[in-house]
């Protein structure tokens, strides 16, 4: 090999030696100066009622609000239809095989969902019970609203629509649950104080809202029709309203509904909805993420109940800024 040649590989060895050390040291200062892996966050699984609910549909928002304002990761889960309990066994179920750090439950039926959530409870999971209290002492804490005052509000605004007298009936949802049998109860007790309303009825339509109708067509062209009717949740509370609009007569039969949806505020708005009882559905869904997370922070107690409240909206006060804060949770 000429010199000229030597030299060049020499060069070229040289300079491949120095590139390699340089890569080396690169490697070496990214690895001593670069911050350790950010942990991982920590899970929330969130069992809604529903997918199809403009009410679970602001619960959702609600968490993911806290989700993001606390940094977790939330993981939903519902089924299509509110009667799916198994449905909703399986997603706690879920949630306990993949070790999800928590667990924020509105469970379509107290009883059936105590032993899943037991199970959670027994692996250490937080588990927040919101709307529907589960029939087990293992959640740590309940946020919703009293079912009986609420009722006892919807019974009381019908009575003071109807002067004190007339016939009236109820539709909800179904005779064993809970939440519903303790409105129908306070609607009940409201308006035994009244010697001349009479109770002309009590129906069930699940969440069937043609169904709901039919209920609410039978009962005003009865051979005693009634005067007013309380529509005990929201599925109930559209299917009625729809019906009275259909009869034409919107403002002849008192009607008071529950919740907020969108098809509520329009049937308010245009009288055929005389009142509403309204809950916060954005606030259940919020706080039930932010007591997970104190919880798992272990630094921070979270009270075992919290009542989120309930509003009588009618056409008076629902132009209202806190009310219109409640009615839509989304426009700041």
């Amino acid at each position: 090999m000429n010199r000229s040649k030597k030299l060049r590989w020499r060069w070229w060895t040289a300079a491949l030696t120095l590139a390699v050390m340089t890569l080396m040291l690169a490697s070496c200062s990214k690895e001593t100066t670069q911050p350790h892996i950010a942990e991982a966050k920590k899970q929330v699984a969130l069992v809604l009622k529903t997918q199809h609910s403009d009410f679970w549909r602001t619960v959702r928002t609600g968490a993911e609000a806290a989700a993001k304002e606390f940094n977790v990761e939330l993981i939903v889960e519902a089924p299509v239809q509110e009667e799916d309990v198994a449905g909703q066994v399986k997603y706690v179920e879920e949630a306990i095989n993949f070790k999800r750090d928590a667990l924020v439950l509105a469970a379509n039926d107290g009883a059936a969902l105590a032993e899943p959530v037991k199970r959670a409870a027994a692996q250490r999971m937080p588990v927040i019970a919101i709307d529907t209290e589960v029939e087990t002492g293992k959640t740590e804490a309940f946020i919703g609203i009293n079912h009986y005052e609420a009722g006892r509000k919807a019974g009381k605004k019908l009575a003071e629509l109807l002067g004190g007298k007339g016939r009236v009936a109820l539709v909800s949802y179904k005779p064993d649950a809970r939440n519903a049998a303790e409105r129908e109860r306070g609607v009940l007790e409201s308006l035994a104080q009244h010697p001349d309303i009479r109770i002309a009825d009590k129906t069930y339509c699940y969440s069937d809202q043609r169904l709901c109708g039919e209920h609410a067509r039978q009962l005003v062209q009865s051979a005693e029709p009634v005067d007013g009717i309380v529509a005990l949740h929201a599925v109930s509370s559209i299917g009625v309203a729809e019906e009275i609009e259909r009869l034409g007569l919107q403002g002849k039969v008192k009607v008071v509904t529950f919740d907020s949806t969108l098809e509520d505020i329009e049937y308010l708005q245009e009288g055929v909805i005389q009142a509403t009882i309204i809950q916060n559905p954005f606030s259940m869904g919020y706080l039930g993420v932010k007591y997970a997370v104190d919880l798992l922070g272990g630094s921070k107690k979270v009270p075992a109940r919290y009542d989120t409240g309930t509003t009588v909206i009618d056409q008076n006060n629902m132009f209202w800024s806190d009310n219109q804060k409640l009615l839509f949770p989304f426009v700041k």
